[in-house]
């Protein structure tokens, strides 16, 4: 464990640097500093809310242009009102006595031009105002709702539970091959988070094979921690060698691993099942905090 680890970053502070986290330095689009340009968690948290939000902007402008835009109709003619061409050629005679002053010619000295038909696919004026009302109040929508989120990723957690049961050894395994879970929702959320004793997330910085056995021991800098809410910087487990993908640094992990335990139970890799994962987690965060680890519920 480095200096910089010296002490337990918990789902509050994890992966700030000045002030500011990696979701916020992506809706602000400020610079970032050096010192986050060297974390790697930080870059690939960074990365995947610079992704989030560029495709929360586009739903948003497709929203926008479906209120606002009236699509041409094929073969459209102008409907700008017709104006007679200027008159070429000797100017006409007076009106005859008795003709309504109305019917008088236009004079030749000021002859009247068609009018400029509007630009086509261009909405009017008062469209074009509407438009950008509801692009402005889409954008600052977008980023209420993710700032809303981050809040709630950051802020929700589980008390420490600090009377879990001893982890078991690669020897107590005895054998036992169990292949960690797939991303995705488990049938019973909130009560696979109380069987639980550790629910990490962060970026792997050390494998370790374990000779005559299919076993890894892999070490993890923890960026945001679930279970409990306020954990270690690093953290160890065990992984089974038909873990896919196999372990190696680098890579931005979800881990979860059970009561009594200390294999991994939930092994997630990359931004995309991550995400997938730190979804039904953080939804279920609030409901395991009632939620008793009953031994059908437990791994």
């Amino acid at each position: 464990m480095t200096a910089g680890h010296d002490s337990a970053r918990g789902a509050e502070d994890a992966g700030e640097y000045g002030g500011m986290d990696a979701l916020m330095a992506a809706i602000t689009g400020d610079p970032l500093p050096a010192d986050a340009r060297r974390d790697p968690a930080f870059l690939a948290e960074h990365r995947a809310a610079e992704a989030d939000l560029a495709l929360l902007r586009e739903h948003l402008d497709r929203l926008a242009r479906a209120l606002t835009e009236e699509p041409l109709a094929e073969g459209r003619e102008d409907r700008s009102p017709e104006s007679p061409a200027p008159s070429e050629g000797p100017a006409p005679s007076p009106a005859p006595a008795g003709r309504p002053a109305g019917g008088r010619p236009r004079s030749v000295t000021r002859p009247a031009g068609p009018s400029r038909p509007p630009r086509p696919g261009r909405p009017s004026g008062p469209r074009r105002a509407l438009r950008i009302a509801l692009g402005t109040l889409a954008g600052a929508a977008a980023c209420s709702l993710v700032v809303g989120f981050g809040w709630l990723v950051t802020q929700a957690g589980l008390g420490a539970d600090d009377s879990a049961g001893d982890a078991k050894s690669a020897a107590d395994a005895g054998g036992k091959s169990v292949t960690p879970e797939a991303a995705g929702r488990p049938a019973d959320p909130e009560r696979e988070l109380a069987c639980s004793r550790l629910v990490v997330e962060g970026t792997v910085v050390k494998v370790q094979r374990r000779q005559g056995s299919s076993w890894s021991r892999v070490t993890l800098t923890v960026t945001r921690s679930y279970r409990p809410a306020h954990g270690p910087a690093e953290v160890g487990f065990l992984l089974d060698g038909t873990a896919e993908p196999a372990p190696r640094t680098g890579q931005h992990v979800l881990v979860r691993v059970a009561r009594g335990e200390e294999r991994a139970s939930l092994w997630s890799v990359g931004d995309t099942r991550v995400a997938a994962d730190r979804a039904w987690i953080v939804r279920a965060l609030p409901g395991s905090r009632h939620t008793a680890c009953t031994p059908e519920g437990g791994s």
